[in-house]
């Protein structure tokens, strides 16, 4: 095997460990962190039964991950505008994706993740919406929405929002759309990363007396990438409109 490919790998299980740590460092330092409210959705739906209260769960964690800023049309809507949605993700072919210590999904499971992400796309599409003077216009199904909901909920996808996709070109994966090549892709990286990200599961079953899943943890690692990436290049520029000053 090629030396450089040894050197390679090395370099990005230690990345692996290290950028998920630092996620994880919020949740284990604040337990009121806004990243927690993962935890709490994805322990709701982990329920065998459906209830009113998995539409509350979905509604605050889409809204403290991002999905009510003053541009979304949920933020026009009350939660229940999720009901269909957690009717959905309670279907047996929705059930079929739940992640959890016993259940993983893989490659095999492409074609389910795609199926259940359009018909929640159909549900927010029939859905319209008013704001101000403007004339109604449905939900935007956005891949960000769609992908936070399944993490959210069944904990089969990485969501797929600006850092995460950020995240995805640093590391040089290919595909960063919602789609089959993308969790293709997905998956080719887990398995040649699998025993590094096994431990990294251990660790966290450790330190937080949780399950996570495959998914959650590329979700984690991808996103810290990108948020890092974003983080230091607005130091530069800041730094850049300083020296110019003096």
């Amino acid at each position: 095997m090629d030396d450089r490919y040894n050197h390679n790998q090395t370099f990005l299980t230690m990345r692996i460990q290290q950028t998920v740590e630092k996620y994880l460092g919020a949740i284990t330092t604040d337990e009121f962190h806004r990243y927690k409210s993962w935890d709490n959705c994805h322990q709701s739906f982990s329920a065998s039964t459906q209830s009113d209260i998995h539409v509350l769960e979905l509604a605050f964690y889409l809204a403290s991950w991002g999905m009510y800023r003053g541009s979304s049309g949920l933020l026009q809507k009350n939660y229940l505008i999720h009901k269909g949605a957690v009717d959905i993700l309670f279907s047996k072919e929705g059930q079929k994706l739940k992640c959890n210590l016993r259940n993983e999904v893989t490659k095999y499971n492409v074609n389910d993740i795609l199926n259940i992400k359009d018909k929640l796309a159909n549900h927010y599409n029939k859905i319209l919406f008013t704001k101000g003077s403007d004339k109604s216009k449905p939900i935007s199904p956005t891949d960000t929405l769609l992908s936070k909901i399944l993490l959210g909920a069944l904990g089969c996808v990485p969501a797929y929002d600006r850092y995460f996709i950020d995240g995805l070109k640093e590391i040089k994966i290919k595909n960063n759309s919602f789609n089959n090549s993308s969790l293709n892709e997905m998956f080719d990286f887990i398995d040649e990363n699998k025993s590094e990200i096994d431990e990294i599961q251990k660790l966290i079953l450790i330190k937080t007396k949780r399950h996570y899943p495959l998914m959650k943890i590329m979700d984690m690692f991808f996103w810290q990438t990108g948020y890092d990436k974003a983080m230091k290049e607005q130091q530069k520029n800041t730094k850049t409109k300083r020296t110019l000053l003096l």
